[in-house]
């Protein structure tokens, strides 16, 4: 079978298409086809490209897609990153702005980990059933006070040695118990970090509505590399989230009835296909628009029932033109319980002639010319996501864009900071779900920003921020310390409820073992 001259068009930008491919050909096995099955040993994919343009409109008029908030809320953080306003900052203004709890995100975010602290003790504790534990040794006494009693010497043997080894089990089980309880328990508490995440996002948040920018590096990065950061991790979750929704589920299917009366008897056979399978598909294409970059690789394992195959899906894909390299490595494991993915990227070499990082409401900066390196990896365990990328430019001329700040010494430093600078460093950490990630950015260009922007009216700005800062605290104080209060009571509420039961329980224990202990019974003796 071939395939030639594919197309599709992207809904967002109706003259180019996301993916274009020359010709798909493959030859199916004959005897999988008898079994209505799709079983290839090798296809070939050639002419793969991504994002090139196209003749004709790809428009869809009923095609209707939901802004990001990722993307929304980033992009809103940099517009509102009030550096423009830095010199007009004053203590004043500070001191006579007024902050509502009830409206901060620290406050609400606590009072909801409260809720959930109090829920989450309330089923641990519920889980360490103590009087189960209880019970179960009263059990073995009693089992053990019949074994005494009893005339048949290798009987009582017998059961002395069984009561022994349950006392040991159940004492296993409540000690297993006890420290999963300690743990969950302890893990429910690490959730409280968060509350300092929002106090940050609301101090930030103060500030901006005081006209007070922060100077700190990381708010800087996330002003300055946010937006594109976001955008282009919005574009991987929504190809992540469509690729998601058609893989195949890890039921194996393999025993399924579909015949509406009568009965299915299944022959077992000493072979079984998934229902469509590509051992190897080998590819070829070009990536970039201007001086495309050529690429092969192969994909292996493509099916629709992974657990039936029992392997993972995996694909290498390299590339070479110049001091251009490219090197994809990927996996996909649906064969378990869980999906689980793992991925690598790296192209260095590849030309950057222009990007733009920061918002034109707060500050932009150009950068032209310029020769990238990027590396990147991304793991995925079901919803979780772990990764991160590098991209690291040389050779390039950056051109800040400080109109809309008006003060001239800040203005004068913010662009003499990047006047000679020809290389930059932007990284970024993924984390959270696919539904909702979570992204942490630095780049070395916000060090420049940071120290131009301190020299020109760091302390005045200092002075503000301490306000603001002092504010949200006092105002986060109350409920962060009922927080904090009620962790340390229902810890030790906890501990005295196991340690006490621990006493009682191993102290009915150690009594049990060491009358079951081999000086202590009385076994008959025999002459030969």
């Amino acid at each position: 079978m071939k395939l030639t001259g594919f197309a599709l068009a992207n809904s967002k930008d109706e003259f180019s298409n996301l993916v274009e491919f020359s010709e798909l050909s493959f030859a199916a096995e004959g005897a999988p086809l008898l079994e209505k099955k799709l079983v290839v040993d090798k296809a070939e994919l050639t002419g793969l490209r991504f994002g090139t343009a196209r003749k004709t409109s790809g428009k869809l008029a009923f095609a209707k897609e939901e802004p990001s908030e990722l993307v929304e809320g980033i992009k809103k953080e940099s517009r509102d990153f009030a550096l423009g306003r830095a010199a007009g900052a004053k203590d004043e203004a500070a001191k006579d702005y007024k902050v509502n709890p009830d409206e901060l995100e620290s406050v609400k975010l606590a009072k909801k980990l409260e809720e959930d602290y109090n829920r989450d003790y309330k089923n641990i504790s519920d889980k360490v059933d103590t009087k189960k534990y209880e019970a179960g040794m009263e059990e073995l006494k009693a089992r053990y006070e019949k074994a005494r009693s009893e005339k048949n010497p290798l009987k009582q043997a017998k059961d002395y040695a069984e009561v022994g080894k349950d006392v040991k089990k159940l004492t296993a089980d409540f000690n297993k118990d006890k420290a999963e309880a300690q743990a969950a328990l302890a893990k429910a508490k690490d959730s409280f970090k968060a509350v300092e995440e929002a106090r940050k996002r609301d101090t930030a948040a103060v500030r901006a509505k005081m006209k007070l920018p922060s100077l700190d590096t990381q708010s800087l990065a996330r002003m300055l590399a946010g937006p594109v950061i976001a955008q282009k991790t919005a574009e991987a979750q929504k190809w992540l989230t469509l690729a998601r929704k058609y893989m195949p589920s890890n039921s194996k299917g393999v025993l399924k009835n579909e015949a509406r009366r009568g009965r299915v008897v299944h022959f077992p056979k000493e072979k079984t296909y998934p229902t469509v399978l590509v051992r190897e598909l080998r590819l070829t294409g070009e990536i970039g628009s201007q001086d495309p970059l050529e690429y092969s690789g192969t994909v292996e394992g493509i099916t629709t029932q992974p657990q039936v195959y029992g392997r993972p899906t995996t694909a290498v894909v390299k590339g070479a033109k110049g001091s251009r390299r490219l090197d994809f490595k990927a996996s996909m494991d649906a064969s378990g319980a869980e999906l689980k993915t793992d991925s690598k990227l790296s192209y260095s070499g590849m030309p950057v002639k222009q990007l733009s990082l920061g918002s034109p409401g707060s500050f932009l900066v150009d950068i032209t010319g310029a020769t990238g390196a990027f590396d990147g990896q991304l793991r995925t365990a079901g919803e979780n996501l772990d990764g991160k990328a590098a991209l690291r430019l040389t050779g390039a001329a950056f051109k800040p864009d400080a109109g809309s700040i008006k003060a001239a010494p800040l203005r004068s430093a913010v662009e003499s900071s990047f006047a000679g600078l020809s290389s930059a460093l932007i990284e970024t950490g993924i984390a959270g779900t696919v539904k909702a990630p979570k992204l942490s950015i630095n780049t070395d260009l916000a060090n420049a920003l940071s120290r131009a922007f301190s020299g020109a009216v760091g302390a005045e700005v200092k002075q503000a921020q301490d306000q603001a800062q002092k504010k949200v605290d006092e105002a986060l104080k109350p409920y962060r310390s009922k927080l904090d209060g009620l962790a340390s009571s229902k810890q030790a509420e906890l501990s005295n409820k196991l340690g006490g039961a621990g006493a009682k329980f191993s102290g009915l224990a150690d009594g049990l073992l060491k009358n079951l202990a081999p000086g202590k019974l009385k076994l008959p003796k025999f002459k030969l």
